[in-house]
């Protein structure tokens, strides 16, 4: 069969003749990756997890034995290698340490630990995750100070908290609340789990009506951390204060220019947000005063369970996730949070738990394939190459290992010429995730003067492991 293609401009008709006995070659790339120690960013927090609002109950279905292994798939650091877990700080009934709330702010106040499930089983999944995790950074977190403590009297559904400007409240409820969080502190430490953060905010741009919330912008989050600061700090001198859990990296950024604006860039110690309404672009370094950022939640998927790596380009696939994760350490991003470490159905959760069994998503290998290697403490260095569809980063951690994740987006294998500088690693594991692999040893070879060349195949992640 001939096909006739006539050139403008051209008398000419020059006939093509088709050849169904040719077909393509499949495509392979070359890049040169180069990797330097001496170039340093952000240091390393971890990624992370939520048992907030029940979310730790939902693995009581499963038998104690599953129980404990999924337990050690999300925080082992040779399985999924989270190292951080968010715990709600509950102001709903049952689940508040202050079940009774005084008239007046001069108290008093008669704190007890939420003993039903455990602290709505945070308590129990924390114990358990340092069983895997001895460093476990646990985050306490509030939604919502205690409904009397607000404009509206009640818990959920928005309010602000008596005492910031605009409240117009005949008490001011500030150096409560800020009491009311740090005595949460106190409870879990006399339990022997020591909290590493507290957060008074979540998503304090966002009204949900219908569960625990509380409204704040820049201005009014001064107000409080102005009180709340300094009273962590005598209480507390180790126990980082963060702020504020926007709903976006824009929102967070609209709320930081607030709190800027008065002088409030010293009251907290780590910079949180979540990464719903709008995902980062630049990093948050010009509104701070070198505080780390953290993404301390996401999910947003709906009711249709993805436990996939790369099968439909679902948002919620790992390879997906392993992208957003690599855009956010790009912009000097410390650390990554899920939201649910596990649930019944949906794509809020890591592992879904579905009466007696339960499925891991791929998601989770995402994330073990960076933070397995890239522990807490690693440094990311410089990382280049010049193809777009390949997103690479490097980490060098405290003992000098270091880390290179890839991720390769072309539906092609990329041949990766890798130079080194500044360090005098020798040996080499390449660990696989695609769809048949998780996290696996693909490859493991010995290099001199800072060259190897390794494949990386096509809509995959593997991470080259660098030691001594």
């Amino acid at each position: 069969m001939k096909y006739s293609l006539m050139l403008a401009g051209a008398a000419t008709a020059i006939s093509v003749q088709a050849n169904p006995s040719i077909s393509p070659q499949p495509l392979s790339f070359r890049t040169t990756l180069t990797v330097n120690t001496a170039k340093r960013y952000q240091t390393m927090i971890g990624g992370g997890c939520s048992g907030a609002f029940g979310a730790a109950c939902q693995t009581n279905s499963l038998s104690t034995a599953d129980q404990q292994t999924v337990v050690k798939a999300l925080f082992d650091e040779n399985l999924g290698a989270l190292s951080i877990l968010r715990n709600i700080i509950g102001s709903s009934t049952g689940a508040t340490i202050l079940s009774e709330c005084p008239a007046t702010p001069a108290g008093p106040f008669n704190y007890s630990f939420p003993t039903s499930s455990n602290d709505s089983c945070q308590l129990t999944l924390a114990q358990n995750a340092l069983q895997y995790n001895p460093d476990l950074f646990l985050y306490a977190d509030a939604w919502s100070a205690p409904g009397c403590f607000k404009t509206t009297g009640q818990e959920a559904g928005g309010g602000y908290l008596c005492g910031v400007r605009g409240s117009n409240c005949t008490e001011d409820w500030r150096e409560a609340y800020a009491n009311y969080l740090i005595e949460y502190v106190k409870l879990y430490e006399q339990r022997g789990i020591k909290v590493s953060m507290l957060g008074a905010y979540n998503e304090p741009d966002f009204n949900p009506f219908t569960y625990s919330a509380m409204l704040s912008d820049g201005y009014q989050a001064y107000d409080f951390l102005s009180v709340l600061y300094p009273m962590v700090k005598r209480t507390f001198p180790n126990l980082a204060v963060s702020c504020c859990d926007s709903t976006g990296a824009r929102q967070q950024r609209d709320l930081l220019y607030e709190l800027g604006r008065l002088g409030g860039l010293n009251m907290f110690d780590i910079n949180t947000y979540h990464n719903y309404q709008s995902d980062i672009k630049v990093p948050f370094e010009d509104l701070l005063h070198s505080q780390p950022t953290i993404e301390t939640e996401w999910s947003d998927g709906g009711s249709t369970w993805t436990p996939t790596w790369d099968i439909s380009g679902n948002n919620f696939e790992g390879l997906q996730w392993a992208i957003y994760m690599h855009n956010a350490f790009r912009n000097n991003v410390a650390g990554w949070s899920h939201w649910w470490c596990a649930w019944s159905g949906g794509d809020a959760a890591l592992v879904n738990v579905n009466g007696d069994s339960y499925q891991i998503a791929a998601r989770l290998w995402a994330f073990s394939s960076y933070f397995r290697f890239a522990r807490p403490g690693a440094v990311r260095i410089y990382a280049e190459t010049n193809v777009e569809d390949l997103y690479i980063t490097a980490w060098m951690n405290t003992n000098s290992t270091i880390a290179i994740p890839v991720v390769n987006a072309a539906h092609y294998t990329y041949t990766l010429d890798v130079q080194l500088y500044g360090s005098k690693v020798s040996h080499a594991v390449a660990y696989l995730t695609d769809n048949e692999h998780n996290v696996t040893v693909d490859n493991e070879f010995i290099f001199k003067e800072g060259r190897f060349t390794a494949q990386i195949e096509p809509r995959a992640m593997k991470t080259f492991f660098l030691d001594f």
